[in-house]
């Protein structure tokens, strides 16, 4: 009995079909990219099979993440922080008298006046300059020399001055607050500017509300604030947590950092009612 030998002839035909478009598919047309050098035989194959073929960077040691501050406002945290001793901090406040003026009054736009500013920012900005997540000259190694509960006793110490920064009330202001405001100052301040995503400064600052962490700027020098917005936005400030500072800085000109400096800095009362 003769063997068919076409069964046989139709496999191996197959077969050498399919080796040739393999070929022809994963080596020859998948090596070729347009304005670009050939692939290797390997990249061609992975490409073709819509795998990536570079799995080194993958397994090699990543960057440390860059965290923009240590603190984390947990119940332990704030525990810490609003638990300081006004009265130890006044002997440590001693230190801070040649900067930030007697008993926290700053005289100058280089630093900032601490008098009445809220006990956890004050916590918060000692440990940035500590860790070196904020850098400014002398602070970095104050910092250092201070530990945790010195930082919760100093900022429970400056919290308590009553001549410095006037407390934020939780006001409510009116309706001319709004996007039709003229005065720049007054329109970022109370209502932002949602095309640029720029969120109100009083959504954190005050005086309409404030965050845990935020500093009040009513009353803050006006130098010393326009030096912070510009820092943001240049990136030489980066102790922002969400980077929310850097954000909204960036989006602002050199103009309007001056007139939002200015309209805090003098303490210029807002057109408020009360709640």
């Amino acid at each position: 009995m003769v063997e068919n030998p076409w069964p046989r002839i139709g496999w191996w035909s197959t077969a050498g079909l399919l080796a040739v478009a393999a070929v022809l598919g994963f080596l020859v047309l998948g090596r070729e990219q347009q304005n670009g050098p050939a692939l290797g035989a390997w990249t061609a194959i992975c490409r073709a099979l819509g795998i990536v073929a570079d799995i080194g960077p993958a397994g090699e040691p990543q960057p440390p993440l860059r965290t923009p501050s240590r603190i984390a406002w947990t119940s332990a945290t704030l525990a810490q922080a609003n638990g300081g001793n006004a009265e130890h901090g006044a002997f440590v406040a001693a230190y801070c008298t040649a900067c930030h003026g007697e008993q926290g009054v700053s005289q100058t736009g280089l630093f900032p006046t601490l008098a009445g500013m809220d006990g956890a920012s004050i916590f918060k900005q000692l440990d940035d300059f500590r860790a070196g997540k904020r850098s400014w000259g002398a602070m970095n190694a104050i910092a250092q020399a201070l530990s945790m509960q010195d930082s919760a006793d100093v900022g429970a110490y400056f919290a308590r001055r009553t001549n410095g920064l006037p407390p934020v009330l939780g006001e409510n202001f009116q309706a001319e607050h709004s996007l039709r405001e003229d005065n720049p100052a007054i329109r970022l301040a109370f209502a932002g500017d949602p095309a640029r995503g720029i969120p109100p400064c009083a959504a954190c600052h005050g005086p309409s509300a404030s965050k845990l962490g935020a500093p009040p700027l009513k009353g803050q020098r006006a130098e010393y604030i326009e030096r912070q917005l510009a820092a943001f936005a240049q990136g030489m400030r980066q102790n922002d947590i969400d980077e929310q500072m850097r954000t909204i800085a960036s989006e602002l000109t050199p103009e309007e950092m001056h007139a939002v400096a200015a309209y805090y800095g003098t303490g210029a009362e807002a057109r408020t009612v009360r709640r």
